[in-house]
């Protein structure tokens, strides 16, 4: 009977450390995996912002071109510019 118990009590202890550990274990991967959500939404707000400044220079320059091709004065920062032909010689 004594052996019965001394195995139930090993039964019973190995039972609680492995579930202790594997409660850590999953604590530990919540973590990480919040951690790299986390970066994630940051990644995509730096894309976000990316793309809307790539979007404002490129409209930029597009008004920029059509300007210079139909010969309309451009005000940028108070200052007028007009663009003209350059001949090669």
């Amino acid at each position: 009977m004594k052996t019965f118990h001394t195995v139930v009590r090993t039964a019973l202890l190995c039972s609680l450390l492995w579930i202790g550990c594997t409660a850590l274990l999953i604590d530990e991967y919540i973590k990480v995996v919040q951690a790299k959500e986390f970066e994630i939404v940051m990644l995509k707000s730096q894309l976000s912002t990316s793309k809307k400044l790539n979007i404002l220079y490129d409209d930029t320059l597009k008004m920029f071109i059509w300007k210079c091709v139909d010969k309309f004065e451009m005000r940028i920062e108070n200052k007028s510019y007009m663009c003209h032909k350059v001949d090669k010689v």
